[in-house]
């Protein structure tokens, strides 16, 4: 199974934008198109497509803090996401630890943080893979979960 991330580009963004979820999973994220817009709004964003043997099959993005935040030493990771037909399949646990060394070889951070849903134990175990603790929760109820890069 090989598992890469690449950059969003004219040739996979309409791949991209097709990926689907299940029902009760779309509630937990914007959709990839949103996702895409937003990433060109700031150069703080990494928008990254996950594939398996060059097939996509997922969406990630991060961002960093910008400078002057309070936050400017962490990275966000905003949206991840693997199409419904791939899920289960171990691509996501991949892929994490693919965005992670992303995140690192970056240099620009010591501390990653993801929210997720309370009830997606699937999430939570990929991330609790990863060394990522549970720290608190959001206003919208979503756990928020950190680990250092």
């Amino acid at each position: 199974m090989n598992v890469t991330l690449e950059k969003v580009a004219r040739a996979n963004f309409e791949e991209v934008i097709d990926l689907e979820l299940e029902a009760s999973q779309e509630k937990n994220l914007p959709s990839n198109v949103y996702s895409i817009a937003e990433s060109s709004l700031s150069d703080t964003f990494h928008p990254r497509v996950i594939c398996l043997d060059g097939e996509v099959v997922g969406f990630l993005m991060y961002q960093f803090g910008e400078i002057g935040d309070f936050d400017e030493d962490e990275c966000t990771i905003w949206r991840f996401m693997v199409d419904l037909k791939h899920q289960n399949k171990g691509i996501g646990k991949i892929a994490m630890g693919l965005a992670l060394e992303d995140i690192r070889a970056q240099n620009r951070c010591t501390l990653v943080e993801i929210y997720y849903d309370a009830k997606n134990t699937a999430a939570k175990k990929i991330y609790g893979h990863y060394g990522f603790k549970e720290v608190g929760h959001r206003d919208d109820g979503d756990i928020i979960a950190e680990r250092p890069i």
